[in-house]
């Protein structure tokens, strides 16, 4: 069983006993939330692929710092998020970098988000330190996992260096209900910047929601806390970044000296859909996105996202 099929099985079982677990205790109305905690994961198992960006595990906590009120006119969320991700070239086998349409990076790292919530728009600020290379832990945990099904280890070769690096992100929400009826339509966009020595871009994204979904302030769409209603929704998302600097092709913006860089495509775009289902104490979210190539020498690139959270 390749290192992807068995990172799913895991992510599945998880899904399984949690979905099991919120069917007992998904009985009478509403329920309060101040805290959440998420598991998610991106892979390319679907496409039967190993290639580019191959693996992101994401572990968050959410706390609900204050409702909204006349003195106070923003919702306040707090994020932590320990992130770990990877890229490889679609040749893993090969030791020489001559046959590598990209390097090796790794990124371990730490988001820590505020988000600003009305009932008009939201607000996000991210903060990002971490460590790329072969102190991100990256390769180690990928041999591994090919380890433990005899696959052959992938090479690793000419990764990007070990670095440290800081980044951070804001975005600017704004939607609007374009139906209302059996099934809600709603429209949203939003803008986003990132500077810092990993990543530095300018990005737009635009997405419609389709289905039964609360309020900006009350919606998992946004991971928002809270008054939990029962929520199942779909969406369709677009976005569109231009690209300045990547330090997974690139290296650190002030300083590197990685064996094997490449420069990124200036325009990358985003798309695919996105399903959502929130029961009283458990959020769940499946989504198949898809990415033009990062790099003139790959490709455009599909995976998935599977995402299990428990609030309390």
């Amino acid at each position: 069983m390749s290192t992807n099929v068995k990172a799913t099985c895991c992510i599945s079982l998880l899904l399984i006993i949690f979905s099991v677990n919120s069917s007992a205790q998904n009985e009478g109305g509403n329920y309060y939330a101040e805290r959440q905690v998420e598991l998610m994961h991106d892979n390319d198992f679907l496409h039967f692929t190993d290639r580019w960006y191959t693996t992101g595990s994401f572990i968050s906590y959410r706390k609900l710092l204050n409702e909204r009120n006349e003195n106070i006119p923003n919702r306040r969320q707090l994020t932590f998020q320990l992130e770990q991700s990877f890229y490889t070239p679609s040749n893993i086998l090969s030791s020489r970098i001559e046959d590598y349409d990209r390097p090796y990076a790794g990124f371990l790292g730490l988001n820590t988000s505020l988000t600003l919530t009305n009932e008009r728009r939201m607000l996000d600020f991210t903060f990002t330190i971490g460590v790329t290379g072969e102190i991100s832990g990256s390769e180690g945990l990928q041999n591994w996992f090919h380890s433990t099904n005899e696959s052959q280890a992938t090479q690793w070769t000419g990764q990007i260096e070990n670095n440290t690096h800081a980044n951070l992100y804001g975005s600017y929400l704004r939607e609007w209900k374009v139906y209302s009826g059996f099934l809600d339509a709603i429209l949203a966009t939003k803008p986003k910047v990132a500077l810092g020595t990993k990543d530095y871009y300018l990005e737009n994204t635009m997405t419609l929601f389709l289905g039964k979904r609360n309020a900006m302030e009350n919606t998992m769409a946004y991971r928002q806390l809270g008054t939990i209603e029962n929520e199942l929704f779909f969406a369709l998302t677009g976005a569109y970044r231009y690209v300045i600097h990547d330090a997974m092709l690139q290296g650190s913006i002030i300083s590197d000296n990685s064996e094997f860089t490449l420069e990124p495509v200036n325009s990358l775009i985003f798309y695919g859909a996105e399903m959502y289902w929130r029961t009283r104490r458990m959020d769940f979210k499946v989504a198949y996105m898809f990415t033009t190539k990062r790099a003139e020498s790959t490709g455009t690139h599909g995976f998935s996202t599977l995402s299990i959270s428990r609030n309390f």
